[in-house]
């Protein structure tokens, strides 16, 4: 039975309660997102970095109250937003040079910029327009869709239940049989 015991311990993954999670997106040039716990709990005033592709600090952030945070950038690169929670928590999240608009100038390893748009190539609604509407509209989707990922669900918990019982049956199965003469 001890067996047993230690081989479900072994099979127990890292716990995730008190897992920080980022939520990163770019409106033009600002970089904005939220920092939460699994389950949706607003990580209030914790502090972050947000590091150049070379590993450099560009600027040091802080959480407000609902957990969110906002900055602008200056190049245009990847940016690495890192939240530190204390504790072991912490999380990150890269905005890529091409999430932010054209008009910036190329950074620190700066991707290259496509070339400039012609008279024939242009639309008339402006690509950075677009992209700003949409991202805007699809934020609020994308936090439900993360929050929904971390929340444990009644299915979850049974198919737990369900399988102790069904190691436990097995256990007794196997320790009857070892009993026949």
């Amino acid at each position: 039975m001890k067996g047993l015991l230690f081989i479900l311990l072994l099979l127990a993954g890292p716990a995730q309660a008190h897992k920080l999670k980022l939520f990163v997106t770019a409106e033009g040039a600002v970089i904005s997102g939220a920092a939460y716990f699994s389950g949706g709990a607003k990580a209030a005033g914790l502090g972050g970095t947000v590091l150049a592709p070379d590993g450099s600090t560009l600027a040091e952030i802080r959480t407000g109250e609902d957990g969110g945070f906002r900055f602008e950038a200056k190049s245009r690169m990847d940016h690495a937003i890192v939240v530190d929670g204390g504790d072991g928590h912490a999380a990150s999240a890269v905005v890529t040079a091409a999430e932010l608009p054209e008009s910036l100038p190329p950074g620190i390893a700066g991707s290259p910029r496509p070339p400039p748009a012609t008279a024939d190539t242009m639309a008339v609604v402006p690509v950075e327009a677009i992209e700003a509407a949409v991202a805007r509209q699809i934020q609020p989707l994308r936090r439900q869709l993360d929050a929904y990922e971390d929340k444990v669900r009644l299915h979850d918990i049974l198919g737990g239940v369900g399988m102790i019982f069904g190691l436990f049956g097995v256990a007794a199965w196997w320790s009857a049989g070892r009993r026949k003469p």
